[in-house]
Order: structure tokens, then C-alpha cells, then sequence
């Protein structure tokens, strides 16, 4: 699992994020004295209109909600009058940014970094943030620090196990009744195949043979996932599924393709497209090969020697 690490916010956030200051700030009265003044005050207009609406927008802050917008413009003018002394306020302003940050944004990652588009599986919020708060105060953890990565990706692996569990069953049912249709062949690996229509051209002979397909990849549900009119690529480069499968066709032939994980993208997929033990049905049309050319035998350097006959 990777380490996540806070990233760099655009300096709005610490402004939205300070409503727990006093609600009375006003605004100061313009006055364009000076060419500096109307300068000034342009440049005001320029940056409440450079992406605003739809920075906020991003960070869940719909500033065309009236309501909305005086929580924000509050908060905006308690941050604009903190100066770079005031430590106590802007550690305060800080804090709230990242605890939003980390219990919303960072938080929603994670779930789906390990749970991927499963809405029903969650980590729990409330654990998170307490071990956060007690590691930044020194306490006595319950986790040891130093192997906490080591254990991050132990207990991801044990999460995720039972979490998919529920994908590997139901891909395992697919397979299962596919196998049974009129048409559909399995070879001893376990990839599972059917003719659309044959063709009549040559087939891949190697692995290092490079093929141009037509194909369409969708789960098992039939949801699409991809699309392409013209791949091209080597047998030995993709996955196994692959490999086996296109040798079977010649060219001008139509597949459909069944395959399971372990000839795919195995127990993990290939998230957020392709789930844990998914079997990937591919409609194939092989449209030309291009044979590998066996590379020239090396020159051997051994050289004969005749034996010295003494006189």
C-alpha cells in the first residue's frame, strides 16, 4: 500500500475552513485615492474571479447558496486579517484545513484505494483520527511506530482478502455456468473460449509473434469497459489469457474471450476498472500477424586447434 502524504492546498481552504472565528468582520471600505488604491482594488476584483466558484465547488462549498457564501466570506475576512506573527491563529487555521482534509478528502482515498467503488466497505473514521491526534501528542500507541508500515500492508492484505471475497465467489459462478453453454470450450489452463465466426488466415505460431486485434473488454455483468479498433502489440507482452487465446485464432477470426483471474489481472484487478478476481470477457477479431523473425545464430568463436605432433 502506498504512503499517503499531505498534499499542497490552494491557501482558499484555510479560508474556508476558519468559520470558528468571530462573525463580525466587515469588510474595508474602498476608497480609490491613489492610482496604488485603484490598483489595488482591480486586482481584488481579478482574484474573487479566477476560479473561485469552481475551486469551492470542488472542496463541497456551493458559494451561490446566500447562506453559504456569508459562512464563507466570515470566515475569508477573520483569515485575511491574520498576519505572519500570529502563530496561535494560524496553527489553529491550519489544523482545521488538514482535518478536513484528511478526514475527507485523504479518508475517501483510502477507502477506495482499498476497497475500491465498494460503497458498503468502510475504514472506521473515528479510529483513524484518534491515532492521528495520539501520534502528533506522543502517547503510548497501540501500534508500534516504526513497523506501522509493515503492518499497514499486512492488515490491507487480510481487509482486502475477506473484502473480495464476495467478487472471487461470484466470478468463480460465472465461469462455472459459461462453461456450460453450447459453444463455449475451456482449455486446461481455464480459459474459456467461443467461435463467433472463423477465419481463414494464417494463426500466430510464438509468442513473440505481434498481432492487430479489434476487441471490446466487458465484466461479467456485461458493463463495457474498453474499446479498441486497431491494438497492436506482441503475444509475450500482455497477459496470459491473451497469449493462449489469440493463438488460437487465425486471421479474420471472431472470439469472445472468458478470462479468469488468474490468466488476467489476478486477485487485486486493476482498480477503479477491474475488480479483484475479475473474468474479463474480450470480443476478439484478430485482424493480421506479423510473424516473429528468429534471431541469426551467434557465430561461434570457439576456434580448432590442430594437435602438435612432436618429431
Amino acid at each position: 500500500m502506498k504512503k499517503l502524504m499531505f498534499s499542497a492546498v490552494f491557501c482558499l481552504t484555510a479560508f474556508v475552513m476558519v468559520s470558528f472565528f468571530s462573525c463580525s468582520a466587515q469588510a474595508p471600505q474602498a476608497n480609490l485615492k491613489t492610482d496604488v488604491d485603484s490598483l489595488s482594488y482591480a486586482m481584488g476584483i481579478q482574484l474573487s474571479g479566477e476560479g473561485l466558484d469552481q475551486y469551492l465547488q470542488q472542496r463541497g462549498v456551493d458559494i451561490k447558496d446566500a447562506v453559504v457564501k456569508s459562512e464563507f466570506l466570515k470566515g475569508f475576512l477573520e483569515g485575511s486579517k491574520i498576519g505572519k506573527k500570529d502563530k496561535k491563529a494560524i496553527a489553529r487555521m491550519e489544523g482545521v484545513a488538514i482535518g478536513k482534509q484528511v478526514a475527507v478528502d485523504m479518508f475517501a482515498g483510502m477507502n477506495e484505494n482499498i476497497f475500491g467503488s465498494d460503497s458498503t466497505q468502510t475504514l472506521n473514521k473515528s479510529q483513524l483520527l484518534s491515532a492521528f491526534v495520539s501520534a502528533l501528542q506522543n502517547k503510548k500507541l497501540l501500534i508500534n511506530k516504526e513497523n506501522v508500515q509493515v503492518f499497514i500492508q499486512a492488515k490491507t492484505d487480510t481487509v482486502q482478502a475477506k473484502a473480495n471475497e464476495k467478487y472471487k465467489t461470484a466470478n468463480q459462478a460465472f465461469l462455472d455456468e459459461n462453461a456450460k453453454k453450447d459453444g463455449v470450450k475451456t482449455t486446461p489452463s481455464g480459459l474459456q473460449y467461443l467461435v463467433v465466426s472463423e477465419g481463414t488466415g494464417p494463426k500466430p505460431t510464438a509468442p513473440e509473434d505481434t498481432v492487430t486485434v479489434k476487441y471490446k473488454l466487458s465484466d461479467i455483468n456485461g458493463k463495457e469497459i474498453q474499446n479498441n479498433d486497431k491494438a497492436v502489440f506482441p503475444l509475450n507482452r500482455v497477459i496470459p489469457g491473451w497469449t493462449e487465446g489469440i493463438q488460437l485464432m487465425s486471421v479474420g477470426s471472431k472470439y469472445t474471450l472468458y478470462i479468469p483471474y488468474n490468466l488476467g489481472y489476478g486477485e487485486k484487478g486493476r482498480r477503479p476498472e477491474i475488480d479483484p478476481y475479475a473474468t474479463l470477457v474480450f470480443d476478439v477479431e484478430l485482424l493480421s500477424v506479423s510473424h516473429a523473425v528468429p534471431a541469426p545464430a551467434a557465430k561461434s568463436t570457439i576456434q580448432f586447434t590442430p594437435p602438435v605432433v612432436k618429431k
